[in-house]
């Protein structure tokens, strides 16, 4: 009878706690007045579905959220998005802290992309600034250009034997090969102090400084390898541009440097188009501002409900995704078309400050030089040097389906694969 009393007892005051938290939740919590479900707004458990059960769909969710409920929306219990590329500056400017409930998923918290206080982050990051130069990366060019030597030796000797290439697994190996190929030169050029020797000792131990290169590792390879997929994907699949980028690549030596190569205006343009439709890391990674933020739809909002002011209170997790960014239709017409065009001239200048393919702001990524010389010297290299054709490989190979913190395909999808004729 006892048992029974404390069950009864446990049952209703559980459930109180549950009706008292959702009250709160959709009517006294500091977001209450911020539009959405409110399912997303009572729990957790409405990402789960998406992000988890479907899986890696949340993000294509909140895109259709905002088409209903408008340019600004509370996606979970604790968490704001925007749908207003004309807001990126304010999110990602300055000193701000990360959200830290999604930086748990890569489990490597001493990684400078995983840290969430600002400060610390600028710690951490001003160690590996040096490493991840322009000036660093251009000494280390020849042994870019040794691995890109490697890659086109590979893709003859599949020419040779009228095999099939995977090109997908072919850009992932030789990105793997470009980060190992910079720590193995960091080991045998000993003129300079360790740049770690600025850090507190508690920042040099061994298991921070595994996690740190754990991410680098993760982040160097899988980026540059998706875009280079993505980039040939629609190279192939569009003569055009492919003829049009091959003409512009002959005006410049058979070894040119990757400075020569910046200057080649339409390789530049298919470059940043491959990085915006490959989508950098897809995963809302919000920040936190340490003051009120007031969020009013500007002119590249295209959702309902612009006009209307939102106070947006201190230390509120505020994203906008990459997805969001880089499919605007105010910015980017027709965004899911590859048109490297749009990036040309004064209007593609302007264009480049909703590129977010590397974040923007203090928290951009480190390795956006050696990202960019891989780009030039592989697509150079391979689109003067082969004619390809695509082989059982579609649109469906390359497009973005899945959210696994980076932009996925169909699950069942195996790269792009191409043949040399």
């Amino acid at each position: 009878m006892v048992f029974v009393r404390v069950l009864t007892t446990s049952v209703v005051v559980a459930l109180l706690w549950v009706v008292t938290r959702s009250i709160r939740r959709l009517f006294f919590h500091r977001l209450s007045h911020i539009p959405g479900p409110r399912l997303a707004a009572l729990t957790w458990w409405y990402e789960f579905h998406y992000n988890v059960v479907l899986p890696g769909k949340y993000i294509f969710k909140i895109q259709e959220l905002h088409r209903e409920y408008g340019p600004i929306l509370r996606i979970t219990p604790e968490e704001v998005h925007i749908n207003d590329v004309g807001f990126l500056d304010t999110v990602y400017a300055g000193l701000r802290d990360k959200y830290e409930y999604p930086l748990k998923a890569l489990r490597v918290p001493g990684g400078v992309g995983a840290t969430a206080d600002a400060k610390l982050h600028k710690l951490r990051r001003e160690a590996l600034v040096p490493f991840f130069s322009k000036r660093n990366v251009l000494s280390l060019q020849h042994l870019i250009a040794e691995k890109v030597d490697q890659l086109s030796e590979i893709i003859a000797k599949h020419a040779i034997e009228a095999s099939q290439i995977n090109l997908s697994d072919l850009f992932f190996a030789f990105s793997n090969d470009q980060l190992g190929m910079m720590v193995k030169a960091g080991e045998v050029r000993p003129k300079k102090k360790p740049s770690t020797e600025s850090l507190p000792p508690q920042e040099r131990t061994l298991t921070r400084l595994e996690q740190e290169g754990a991410l680098l590792a993760l982040a160097g390879t899988e980026s540059p390898a998706l875009s280079l997929g993505i980039i040939f994907y629609h190279l192939l699949a569009n003569p055009s541009i492919l003829n049009r980028l091959r003409t512009e690549i002959e005006t410049v030596p058979t070894h040119a440097s990757w400075p020569q190569l910046e200057k080649l205006p339409y390789l530049m343009a298919v470059i940043e188009e491959g990085n915006r439709l490959s989508f950098g890391v897809t995963a809302r990674i919000g920040r936190r501002a340490h003051e009120e933020l007031v969020f009013t739809p500007s002119s590249y909002a295209t959702t309902p409900g612009t006009g209307v002011s939102y106070k947006i209170p201190a230390r509120t997790p505020l994203s906008i995704s990459t997805l969001s960014a880089h499919t605007a239709q105010s910015v980017f017409p027709d965004p899911f078309t590859i048109d490297p065009e749009r990036w040309l001239g004064e209007a593609g200048r302007k264009r480049k400050r909703f590129q977010m393919a590397f974040t923007k702001g203090s928290r951009n990524c480190l390795g956006i030089e050696l990202a960019n010389a891989e780009l030039c010297l592989v697509i150079a290299a391979l689109v003067r040097s082969f004619e390809m054709t695509l082989l059982d490989t579609d649109a469906r190979d390359v497009s973005f389906e899945h959210d696994y913190q980076i932009a996925m395909p169909n699950i069942g999808s195996k790269g792009v694969r191409v043949t040399v004729i």
